[in-house]
């Protein structure tokens, strides 16, 4: 059950972290001109490595193996999911979706599965007593 509910507030926070604004850096910020100089490459790397997190989440959580699929199913729609909602969104929030960002989501979900193959081939029901 903790499981359950670890994931589940990591899948909430994350897609409010999709869907609310960016504020901008503040002038007198360290590191600024790096920030700018290299936003784009820190945003795609940064989808890319939480995806590769709500994977290995993902896969953690006890399962059965036959279940396993809808996990895999739940994790390509959100990535596709909040990328067309930033686009209904707009007007609200100001971000807009991205094809790039879903690729580097699905990116992140291949090598999180990479990384937590083990867990994903579990026939996994119930979690080890503390």
């Amino acid at each position: 059950m903790l499981r359950w509910v670890i994931w589940s507030v990591f899948a909430i926070a994350w897609t409010l972290a999709l869907e609310l604004s960016v504020a901008e850096p503040p002038e007198e910020m360290p590191g600024r001109e790096v920030i700018e100089n290299y936003r784009k490459l820190l945003a795609k790397s940064a989808h890319a490595a939480v995806y590769v997190f709500f994977t290995v989440l993902s896969a953690w959580v006890p399962m059965r193996q036959r279940y396993r699929w809808l996990m895999m199913l739940f994790l390509m729609v959100h990535a596709w999911g909040t990328e067309m909602l930033q686009e209904v969104l707009f007007w609200h929030f100001g971000r807009t979706g991205s094809l790039l960002d879903v690729g580097f989501d699905v990116l992140g979900i291949l090598l999180g599965v990479a990384l937590s193959w083990k867990w994903w081939m579990q026939d996994d029901v119930s979690e080890p007593e503390a």
